[in-house]
């Protein structure tokens, strides 16, 4: 298994596999991804994000997490995975108060792998990365984005890797599309890239309205939870990105667009974590 070094590479262990089953349904697929919310310069709080209609009404999750090991001290992925499955899984989530996102405390994996005698390696993604209004509007209309996630289920099953998929930008990063928290990007989304992260990532070199930068720039621009379909007859629905194929009555498809929750929305879920979970344990 690599040691992640670039930027890329630890976007590979950034997201979780996420499976989900309602009572009586098939298992379905959607992704979560590790952030760490900062509560000041020596606390974190780690949690799993991903979207409300992943874990709806699910009765059992399924986590499938990497194997730490020590290299001279410093933690590396094994190259071995293990899954964690947890019940009531709907209930572990906190939600948004208005938009298609939510969060899990990570601490309850951490313990159960602890059962299990494992240590869990990941790389989270941390507020850091959530850009600035300034930051945003520096931005070009079109800029290169990166999808993390589990299309269609893929994935690669022999070392617990997720598919980076890339795209631009359809929406100027600064402007709220329609007025919404939301923002658009022309990237194919399929079943299970529901709460992929979405990436501003350039490695090496950059453009920028003023010129070139040699350099590395990374932002968190949100996360995938929608996307525009047409149907035969050639009529627009936007529709949640479902977490399993679906037949329906007349023919979807996708339009290779994709409607992401802006970053700046996981900071107000993040107020409201650090109020439960600070009020609870200062």
């Amino acid at each position: 298994m690599i040691n992640p070094t670039t930027i890329s590479e630890q976007l590979l262990f950034s997201t979780v596999r996420l499976e989900a089953q309602t009572e009586g349904n098939p298992v379905s697929v959607g992704t979560g991804f590790f952030f760490d919310f900062r509560v000041d310069q020596e606390k974190i709080i780690p949690v799993i994000l991903t979207n409300k209609h992943v874990v709806e009404n699910t009765s059992m999750g399924r986590f499938y997490l990497h194997e730490s090991e020590l290299s001279n001290n410093i933690p590396k992925p094994s190259g071995k995975f293990f899954s964690i499955t947890m019940d009531n899984f709907s209930q572990r989530w906190i939600p948004h108060p208005t938009l298609d996102l939510c969060a899990m405390l990570f601490q309850p994996l951490r313990v159960e792998a602890e059962k299990q005698k494992k240590q869990i390696f990941n790389r989270p993604l941390e507020d850091s990365l959530i850009p600035t209004d300034a930051s945003l509007e520096a931005l070009n209309a079109v800029e290169d984005v990166l999808m993390v996630g589990y299309p269609t289920g893929l994935w690669d099953s022999k070392n617990n890797l997720p598919l980076i998929r890339r795209g631009i930008t359809a929406t100027h990063p600064a402007i709220d599309f329609c007025g919404q928290s939301l923002s658009v990007i022309d990237i194919a989304c399929f079943p299970g890239s529901s709460g992929s992260p979405v990436l501003l990532v350039n490695e090496g070199m950059y453009g920028t309205k003023t010129g070139t930068v040699v350099g590395n720039r990374v932002f968190l621009l949100g996360t995938l939870h929608a996307g525009p379909q047409m149907n035969a007859q050639g009529e627009i629905d936007i529709r949640d990105i479902p977490t399993t194929s679906k037949a329906f009555t007349n023919t979807q498809v996708m339009i290779n667009l994709g409607y992401v929750i802006k970053a700046k929305e996981i900071k107000v879920l993040g107020e409201i974590i650090k109020k439960n979970v600070l009020g609870a344990n200062p």
